[in-house]
């Protein structure tokens, strides 16, 4: 098992670059599920509740609040590879082989040094469902409220998290406080995801009407955009 205090340069590195794209897709995701009670079916990938069924269900892995560790699907005695909610995760263990983030090659990780060992877990899983693309996490209690598990969802019936400026002003700030290493990777991440050009300047960096203002340290000071005009 490996024991962390702290993610890896190299996912702190990938976490940035996808960290505020993620969060906007987690926030499109969260309002359509809302706070209805579903089920997973893992044969058939799907989560069932409040009237609607989602597919593209993918077990990414479980989270043990008494040990503080997390648990790959992959990796866990009751599937392999072959599962069909588990098979995707090759994805993201080829991508975790492929740029050494031993976070997403590693079976059982223990996040019991981190401040907060279930946030740090959360913030995994959903840096690395990113990779799957879809429409982001949902997760459920298992083992009397002794754990979690997390699945990814990916449902083309679901609303998509495209660009939109009013988004970056509150998911740009939210992201730095994830990932706050580099705040220009993080902001820089946000229009590449996003397939918007940007230009960058010693204190700021400018894309699809979103303006990012940087203090002389390069952390992020102030967030500017206008609304999409929808009509």
């Amino acid at each position: 098992m490996s024991r962390q205090n702290a993610y890896s340069p190299a996912f702190d590195a990938f976490g940035a670059e996808i960290s505020a794209a993620a969060i906007q897709r987690q926030d499109v995701l969260r309002t359509f599920l809302g706070t209805e009670r579903r089920t997973p079916d893992l044969e058939t990938r799907t989560l069932t509740g409040g009237g609607t069924t989602v597919g593209g269900l993918t077990r990414l892995g479980s989270f043990s609040h008494l040990t503080q560790t997390w648990l790959w699907s992959w990796a866990n005695p009751n599937f392999d590879w072959d599962h069909p909610a588990v098979a995707p995760l090759r994805t993201v263990h080829e991508y975790g082989e492929q740029h050494g983030i031993p976070e997403l090659t590693t079976g059982h990780l223990d996040f019991a040094g981190f401040p907060d060992p279930h946030q740090a877990a959360v913030t995994m899983a959903i840096a690395a469902g990113y990779l799957l693309d879809g429409n982001g996490v949902w997760f459920c209690d298992i083992n009397e409220g002794k754990g979690a598990a997390y699945v990814h969802l990916d449902d083309p019936g679901l609303p998509t998290s495209d660009f939109d400026p009013a988004a970056a002003s509150s998911v740009l700030p939210a992201a730095v406080q994830v990932f706050p290493d580099d705040h220009r990777r993080v902001v820089r991440g946000y229009f590449e995801r996003c397939d918007v050009p940007y230009e960058e300047t010693a204190d700021t960096i400018t894309g699809g009407d979103v303006h990012a203002a940087f203090d002389r340290n390069g952390r992020l000071e102030q967030v500017t955009a206008a609304p999409v005009n929808r009509a």
